[in-house]
């Protein structure tokens, strides 16, 4: 009897926290299959219509980046102004509400300050709501990069194979 209060608390504890984290998750044949590169549609806040651009999908980030020059923060208006380009390299200015601002570690030391946009996704045939720090990125293949808080939403990644639900960007 004196070890069962023991077990007892042991196995709630798991089912509760078995029966948390299970209505978090998306269910199995919600997932789709994209490749390491994605032609992703980006709608920024109140815009019509959505910014096409190639994104690398990386499992070993965190957060997602977005490529923008000009970046300017209005801190009295909780805004922010930057200039982006599309897929047919035509640029865009845009000032949207930025939701924060966050720190973000540079190698080989030091921070980097990034305001953080609020965006619609599309990869696929999945659309959701997503948070994109916004970062030069001119020295990089890709222009956009988006991380595991992202691919959570049911994306999984087949690392030998890109553009898997979407033809490349001429």
């Amino acid at each position: 009897m004196r070890h069962a209060l023991p077990a007892i608390l042991l196995l709630t504890a798991i089912f509760f926290s078995t029966a948390c984290s299970a209505t978090e998750e998306v269910k199995p044949t919600d997932h789709i299959i994209a490749g390491y590169i994605e032609n992703v549609s980006i709608k920024i806040w109140e815009r019509e219509t959505p910014i096409i651009m190639e994104a690398k999908l990386d499992t070993g980030a965190d957060s997602s980046s977005l490529h923008a020059t000009d970046i300017t923060i209005h801190k009295k208006n909780k805004k922010v102004s930057f200039t982006i380009t599309d897929q047919h390299g035509k640029t865009q200015r845009i000032t949207c509400p930025y939701a924060r601002i966050v720190r973000i570690k540079k190698r080989p030391s030091g921070y980097q300050r990034r305001p953080v946009i609020p965006v619609q996704l599309q990869i696929g045939q999945k659309t959701f709501e997503a948070f994109v720090n916004l970062t030069d990125r001119t020295n990089f293949s890709y222009k956009m990069l988006i991380g595991r808080k992202e691919l959570r939403h049911g994306i999984l990644i087949d690392s030998s194979r890109h553009h898997r639900l979407s033809k490349p960007v001429k």
